[in-house]
């Protein structure tokens, strides 16, 4: 066996994830928000469960903005420049049956904040909360649960809205 596929097993075995072999699969790699801006998201760990029953998944988010310059063309600012601030390495958090979705600093959710993925109440009660001026949360959750979101996807899909 040559040497990076023995590093490479021996990190899988201790559990240890390197981002450069994670499939993208658990996250919406970018959500819109607002004119011009975008979120671009990047997976770094697999998917897991916590004790409560909730999936947290560690993530590098990119915030992203076309600025338009003097000479009318648009220039892409990215980091501190954009005045949303740096790349932000953080924990994203689903409680599927809950139907809610959070994101943190910390794997704890210490420091976090949630929001239901669906309307409660009013003319829109139960439909998908999954506009870009609320983070997309719908879109961002049922990433991470993908059978409990099939029904609001298919909402979104027929074009309900």
């Amino acid at each position: 066996m040559n040497f990076p596929v023995l590093v490479g097993s021996l990190l899988l075995l201790t559990g240890t994830q390197v981002s450069a072999h994670i499939k993208q699969d658990h996250v919406l790699p970018a959500f819109g928000c607002g004119t011009g801006c975008r979120v671009e998201t990047e997976q770094l760990t697999y998917p897991a469960i916590m004790d409560d029953g909730w999936i947290r998944i560690k993530v590098i988010q990119r915030p992203r903005i076309q600025i338009l310059m003097k000479d009318g063309k648009y220039k892409e600012v990215t980091g501190d420049g954009n005045g949303m601030g740096p790349d932000a390495v953080l924990w994203l958090f689903a409680d599927c049956t809950g139907q809610r979705f959070g994101i943190s600093r910390t794997p704890n959710r210490s420091d976090g904040r949630d929001v239901d993925v669906f309307y409660r109440e009013g003319d829109a009660a139960g439909e998908p909360i999954h506009q870009t001026v609320a983070g997309n949360p719908f879109m961002r959750w049922a990433k991470l649960c993908p059978a409990e979101s099939k029904e609001g996807l298919e909402w979104i899909r027929n074009g309900a809205y």
